[in-house]
């Protein structure tokens, strides 16, 4: 997870994972008003916060 700067404030290590489900982008057309979305499931066996990545407090 990155904050406003784009500094990573937040981070997860995840375990054995694999993509299940798949959904490529439709077929576009220049003169419609499709929206393009392209969509991913994924699937694991534990995740766990990676505590060696902190938020840097401003001051």
């Amino acid at each position: 997870m990155l904050n406003l700067q784009g500094t990573v404030v937040a981070a997860y290590n995840v375990f054995r994972c694999w993509v299940s489900s798949y959904t490529a982008l439709p077929d576009l057309d220049a003169n419609g008003d499709a929206v393009a979305i392209q969509s991913i499931v994924l699937e694991n066996e534990g995740w766990e916060r990676d505590q060696d990545v902190v938020e840097v407090l401003e001051t």
